[in-house]
């Protein structure tokens, strides 16, 4: 092997490069330390200081300003079908609030986790193969990573962009919030839109990326796991290549055996961090995502179809996502698990009853050290696995099939609303809001007249 090639095989950034990017964006949002390396980071304290003010300046007038209006829109509503109109979005945003304070509360300990795993020297790749091996999970990563990252920006860009293509004279935001000022207005509704597509865009990123750093602690712990094995498997073929007998290669086995114990005890160290950083912001996602599913359940259930299909297209892609977003924590915490558990595996598919008695008593030693698998738990309460997840999405069936009266099945229209419907609407609206009504809900309301006009004309 070239030197060129092996500095190639223990770079550092090649073992996080996925990793990296999110951190970047990070970053930039003000949610990660700006610190380089641990020298900067131990003796530059007020870098951390002015990262912290940074991200205050940034989310406290669009994160948490548009929250709380969302909150008071929801507070202020008048019937279920304007509340599940706010509040889909609403627990979503409160599960950011959760993560923004928690990667805030222990922005150091996740820095220096990541820090960890870029420069330790036991976890660096020194064969060929496992850098291979290494790239190709990596590489999984990064599409499911774009996938889900692309597929959430386009729920707030189909949703902005669709309420613009309804009637010139019927003025529709893309989600719901409280405006403190007339926004019906050919003027003001630029700036209610302005402000609600800039603040979405930005807690949507924020939701994202801090969803995908939390994915990667544990994706990047389940692929150490995987290292532990990797470097069984080579141990037995070691094992098989040198042959029996010689004392050198011995001893070279014992050596390789208690390398590999001291790295697995170095991971498990890791696996409780991980669990620390990654357990409250898992626990309030499973948790509201209930509700959250359950709420765009019944929107879709009372919604005309082509009456505004850009909004429904931004609700079907915002329900895939959001069952993403419970699969994707769910899914790598379940490879940690399964990768811990295929080490047992591992130790009995190699020649270990061919090894020295020094050798099969650490080896005997190890197995029993293997018998509780490692686990990722939430807050404490359940375990983070795929059955959490079939749980959860059996939980979230029951609830929808509350909402829907028997007999009444779903009530999804794709017809075109009716010319002198439009007409009716927008009469009503305007003697709705002459009379004091809010004008949040008088469009809404005047819906309900026009059907119960058009019901009698007929």
């Amino acid at each position: 092997m070239t030197k060129n090639s092996r500095s190639r095989i223990l770079s550092p950034n090649s073992r996080i490069s996925s990793g990296r990017i999110i951190v970047y964006v990070l970053q930039a949002i003000g949610l990660w330390q700006w610190a380089e390396d641990r020298r900067q980071y131990e003796r530059n304290r007020n870098l951390q200081r002015l990262q912290r003010l940074y991200g205050l300046l940034l989310h406290l007038p669009l994160t948490f300003t548009f929250i709380l209006l969302m909150l008071t829109a929801a507070l202020l509503a008048h019937d279920l079908e304007e509340t599940s109109g706010v509040l889909y979005m609403l627990l979503t945003e409160l599960a950011l609030v959760v993560k923004i304070l928690n990667i805030w509360r222990q922005g150091s300990s996740a820095w220096l986790y990541m820090d960890e795993l870029a420069h330790e020297a036991l976890y660096s790749l020194r064969q060929e193969s496992e850098r291979l091996q290494w790239q190709s999970e990596l590489r999984s990563f990064d599409i499911i990573a774009y996938s889900y990252t692309l597929t959430s920006i386009g729920v707030v860009v189909f949703a902005c962009v669709g309420v613009l293509l309804t009637a010139t004279d019927i003025y529709v935001l893309p989600f719901d919030y409280y405006v403190p000022f007339e926004w019906r207005h050919p003027r003001n509704y630029w700036y209610a839109w302005s402000y609600c597509s800039v603040s979405m865009m930005m807690t949507c990123i924020s939701n994202v990326m801090l969803d995908m750093i939390f994915c990667y602690f544990m994706f990047h712990l389940s692929l150490l796991y995987k290292l532990i094995g990797w470097r069984l498997a080579a141990l037995r073929r070691s094992r098989a290549d040198n042959g029996v007998g010689g004392r050198g290669d011995k001893d070279g086995v014992h050596c390789e055996m208690r390398e590999i114990f001291q790295l697995h005890m170095n991971v498990k160290r890791l696996t409780t961090q991980c669990e620390s950083l990654v357990s409250l912001p898992v626990l309030a996602q499973i948790i509201l995502s209930a509700f959250i599913l359950c709420f765009s359940g019944y929107r879709l259930q009372r919604m005309h179809i082509m009456e505004n299909i850009g909004i429904f297209l931004s609700t079907i892609q915002f329900v895939s996502v959001m069952t993403l977003q419970i699969f994707l924590p769910c899914y790598y915490g379940n490879a940690v698990t399964a990768n811990s558990n295929a080490l047992t595996n591992d130790i009995f598919n190699s020649d270990w009853t061919g090894f020295d008695m020094r050798s099969r008593k650490f080896m005997i030693f190890y197995m029993e050290l293997l018998k509780r698998p490692a686990t990722l738990k939430a807050g404490g309460f359940f375990q983070v696995g795929l059955p959490i997840f079939a749980k959860r999405l059996e939980i979230i069936y029951r609830k929808i099939q509350r909402f829907i009266p028997k007999g009444e099945g779903c009530r999804i229209s794709w017809s075109m609303p009716h010319k002198e419907e439009v007409v009716l609407k927008q009469e009503m609206y305007e003697s709705d809001t002459a009379y004091g009504a809010n004008p949040n809900t008088a469009l809404k309301i005047s819906s309900v007249k026009v059907s119960g006009q058009l019901k009698a004309k007929s």
